[in-house]
């Protein structure tokens, strides 16, 4: 499926955003500016300042136009909360990443597993369990539930590389979006045997369901995160600034 125009606005201008080409607290083009500078209609240009004044890049100021209101300087490298694989947040944190898969196998939805995952009872499912590593330390787990129609041949080295990878790449799949659940909780017995967690005695966790472009369900996947690594930066908008 071609990606829609308003969604490859939406990437360039947040990418220019980010690498300052539009710094913190200038203003973005016109939309007239930009709909000659991208060759489309104003609705698309519309649609791609509204993802980003959601995502927090942007807030749009009457009579003045839209202002870069994302500040790299406030924002930790660790706590982007944008949707990424874990060697991507590698590069751009500088650490060298390593992913090791513990289980990986084909199951079946149960009432339980339903609940918990979100996918409906008697879907066919990949279950994967994999480490991860920063530098030679273990600092986090993923456990993933993949509806496993939607990744056909998926490998144990596809996972260890990076299975958004094989998704996006070999498969040829738009991932959407991801709606998170974050806590803190007091660590497991699997937790203090798989992860180094250096003395801590609590991990974060990240319950997350991911969507693909067509808005199908195609992951569910628990991070467990050790402290002192893990953060979340979120961006929180009250409805009359959109108004």
């Amino acid at each position: 499926m071609p990606k829609a125009v308003f969604q490859t606005i939406y990437h360039d201008l947040k990418q220019k955003i980010e690498n300052g080409t539009y710094p913190y607290q200038s203003f973005l083009p016109s939309e007239a500016e930009l709909t000659q500078a991208y060759g489309c209609s104003r609705s698309s240009v519309r649609r791609a300042l509204s993802v980003l004044a959601t995502d927090g890049y942007v807030q749009s100021q009457q009579g003045k136009g839209v202002r870069v209101i994302r500040n790299p300087a406030l924002i930790d490298a660790s706590g982007y909360n944008g949707l990424e694989t874990f060697n991507e947040l590698a590069e751009r944190c500088g650490f060298t990443p390593a992913t090791h898969v513990l289980v990986f196998e084909e199951v079946e939805a149960d009432e339980a597993l339903a609940d918990v995952t979100g996918f409906a009872a008697g879907s066919k499912l990949t279950h994967i369990l994999r480490s991860r590593s920063a530098d030679g330390t273990v600092i986090s787990t993923d456990e993933s539930y993949y509806l496993s129609d939607e990744v056909p041949g998926l490998s144990p080295a596809d996972v260890e590389n990076s299975v958004y990878a094989y998704l996006e790449g070999t498969l040829g799949m738009k991932i959407g979006t991801s709606k998170r659940t974050i806590t803190v909780d007091v660590a497991t017995e699997a937790d203090k045997r798989i992860m180094d967690l250096d003395g801590f005695n609590a991990v974060g966790i990240m319950r997350s369901h991911t969507f693909d472009a067509d808005g199908v369900m195609i992951e569910y996947t628990e991070s467990r995160q050790r402290p002192g690594f893990f953060s979340y930066h979120e961006t929180a908008i009250r409805p009359s600034a959109l108004a």
